[in-house]
């Protein structure tokens, strides 16, 4: 797969899409080319898990403040605020909706609209040198992204608040204290602990993994009961897989699985 934003290698499982191209991309192409990619990935059979990880830059996308502010200043411009609102959402979406696992790891800087397609991974990776700061408030707009969805659920509501509002950097320590990434990984063994990391979940049969996302994300809005009902609902589902077949029968013969990605249509 070729783009102009990414770079995707797929091997074992795992679909490692880099980030490439110049440092401060068009919301637009941007936009087209991880619209295709997801899509793409989410079809792929040889695809389990898809890791999105430093290329040649981070996750660091800047808004455009000052073209916003001179639009503003002439009375107009905010057709192209929405036109990027939009974007946001697609992108943030598309990695909500993947049934495969979305991880997302950084070894640099995250900042402004990268921080909001960081945070949108189910699970988010960071080596000791990482840092991460959110789009500057100052000229009094949000920073969008998701991100009043996600920083309250990962590290609560007066957090994201004093950490937006003060714009301030979190290194990788602080970030992970505070819940921000789910896990630090040390510099000099980050590539093995990487393909370790997903080799155990392109291990994993995909429909436990699928419905325990779905699980995740319901958490906040299904009571203790409700929640009991779509766990016992998923486990029938999860009995009449295929995948789950394989991974018994591995089990009780102490093998690694022989499994392959399936797409929410197949499994139905």
């Amino acid at each position: 797969m070729e783009y102009q934003n990414f770079d995707c290698e797929i091997a074992d499982g795992t679909a490692r899409v880099r980030l490439i191209g110049p440092g401060a991309p068009e919301l637009a192409d941007l936009c087209d080319d991880f619209t295709d990619l997801m899509l793409r990935l989410q079809d792929d059979q040889a695809v389990r898990v898809i890791m999105f990880t430093d290329g040649d830059h981070s996750f660091e996308f800047p808004h455009h403040l000052e073209g916003l502010s001179q639009f503003h200043g002439k009375g107009s411009g905010f057709d192209t605020m929405s036109a990027d609102e939009e974007i946001s959402r697609r992108m943030v979406t598309l990695l909500a909706e993947a049934s495969k696992p979305v991880v997302a790891a950084t070894r640099g800087d995250i900042r402004d609209m990268g921080l909001g397609l960081f945070l949108a991974a189910d699970i988010r990776l960071a080596s000791e040198k990482a840092s991460f700061t959110a789009t500057p408030m100052i000229c009094g707009m949000l920073p969008g992204w998701g991100l009043f969805h996600t920083l309250p659920r990962l590290i609560g509501p007066g957090r994201t608040l004093e950490f937006l509002w003060s714009n301030r950097t979190l290194g990788a320590e602080e970030a992970w204290r505070l819940g921000l990434v789910d896990r630090l990984i040390p510099d000099q063994s980050w590539d093995q602990d990487l393909d370790d990391f997903t080799a155990r979940l392109s291990n994993l049969p995909q429909p436990a993994v699928h419905l325990s996302k779905l699980a995740m994300q319901q958490h906040m809005i299904l009571d203790h009961t409700m929640m009991m009902a779509f766990e016992w609902e998923s486990q029938q589902q999860c009995w009449t897989s295929p995948e789950t077949a394989e991974g018994m029968c591995a089990f009780q013969e102490g093998r690694a699985p022989q499994l392959t990605a399936t797409t929410d249509a197949e499994e139905e």
